[in-house]
């Protein structure tokens, strides 16, 4: 509120006042648009060309075009807090938005070409400008890791891409792995950061302190795996990089037994967040188990432990909450938002536990758990619809 200039900021249409306006409410609703594609692709309707190729489509899609718009509109609203510049607003906003949503539709109905290549690395290349400036121009370096983070997302991106191109050995599943731990990385990161103090707060407790040893215990691994994964042969069978996932994720212990979890379960803002760290954990175990003993964990199942578990219900958890702080108005969440955080987690256990104990509903667990995503972050469209295209409560810019 202190460093804009209140009437300017007024001007400017709500939408594009701050990044998590368009990119939470945008994001949430292609996700639900690609989810019911995506069940109507297992069940033998397929209405578009997905790029020409339904599994990197989705991949893709799930990974960079509706999680990286999250990690940008949450990094292009922080910023303004963690520099006392403003962020970035108005047209400028609309042209890192507006490339994000060509991008998307290119990748829905076009043929894989290296132009499209082009526009949808453009909407990341303006995110990463917009980000770096402030941070570099304050000083800011403890925050300086989300510039490289970014830069490593584009990178990633290129290699996903060369996979659909036929680039040399770029490989679908590899780099999918790549970009799946980056991610699992910021959550740790971000995770140490935010979850204890919402605790904390929500459950009106003591705050809790970081240990520097839990810290570094958690985080360190953590990277060594991502960094890692960047050097695995595609075959994806390599016991090595399998116990650096599985001691990563067992390292997170006892940081997490800190976050006092059991106090959250009246609060679903937090009990989400925290189930989301620990289906994290999880997945990246169950990662490293299906490298170690392939026949006892599939890596389909394990990486979507991660993907439904980890992302999809931390991006829901704190999408509803950063959205309610942003907008000025009180951190509550209603029975709608509650339907919805149980509905994703219905979809996290049909995806995972019953093609695990019914494999032959396997088909019927892809479908199902793809229209339970749908319906999850449908809810949470209808219901913050309002609160992300209209003004702040109490008049403030934001």
């Amino acid at each position: 509120m202190q460093i804009v200039d209140k009437a300017s900021a007024l001007r400017i249409p709500p939408f594009f006042r701050l990044a998590f306006r368009p990119f939470f409410l945008s994001a949430s609703l292609f996700s639900v648009i690609a989810m019911l594609i995506w069940a109507l692709y297992w069940s033998g309707n397929v209405v578009v060309p997905m790029y020409g190729h339904p599994i990197w489509w989705h991949a893709h899609e799930m990974l960079i075009g509706f999680t990286g718009a999250i990690i940008v509109g949450f990094l292009l609203t922080a910023v303004q807090n963690w520099t006392g510049m403003p962020g970035v607003n108005g047209w400028k906003l609309a042209s890192i938005f507006l490339s994000w949503l060509i991008a998307r539709f290119l990748l829905l109905f076009a043929s894989p070409h290296i132009a499209w290549m082009i526009i949808d690395q453009a909407w990341l290349i303006l995110a990463l400008c917009y980000l770096a400036a402030p941070i570099i121009a304050r000083r800011q370096w403890r925050n300086l890791f989300f510039v490289p983070l970014l830069c490593m997302l584009i990178f990633l991106n290129i290699r996903m891409h060369g996979a659909t191109l036929g680039w040399g050995t770029f490989e679908l599943r590899s780099t999918a792995l790549q970009i799946l731990l980056l991610i699992a990385v910021l959550m740790s990161v971000m995770g140490g950061r935010v979850i204890p103090f919402f605790t904390a707060r929500g459950t009106q407790t003591e705050p809790i302190t970081r240990i520097p040893w839990c810290e570094h215990l958690a985080l360190w691994p953590i990277w060594f795996a991502f960094l890692g994964v960047l050097v695995i042969s595609s075959a994806l069978t390599t016991p090595w990089f399998g116990w650096l996932c599985v001691i990563s994720a067992l390292a997170q212990l006892p940081r997490i037994l800190r976050w006092r979890s059991l106090k959250t379960v009246r609060v679903p803002l937090l009990w989400m967040l925290h189930l989301a760290y620990y289906a994290t954990i999880l997945g990246v175990f169950l990662i490293g188990v299906s490298q170690l003993a392939p026949q006892s964990v599939s890596y389909s199942v394990a990486v979507h432990v991660l993907t439904i578990g980890g992302i999809g219900c931390m991006v829901l958890a704190m999408i509803a909450r950063v959205s309610l702080g942003h907008t000025g108005r009180a951190l509550q969440t209603g029975k709608m938002m509650l339907l919805a955080f149980v509905t994703l987690v219905i979809a996290l256990l049909v995806r995972t536990l019953l093609i695990v104990l019914f494999p032959a509903l396997t088909l019927q667990g892809y479908i199902f758990s793809a229209l339970l995503w749908a319906l999850s972050f449908g809810l949470f469209s209808v219901v913050y619809w309002p609160i992300l295209t209209r003004a702040r409560l109490d008049g403030h810019p934001g």
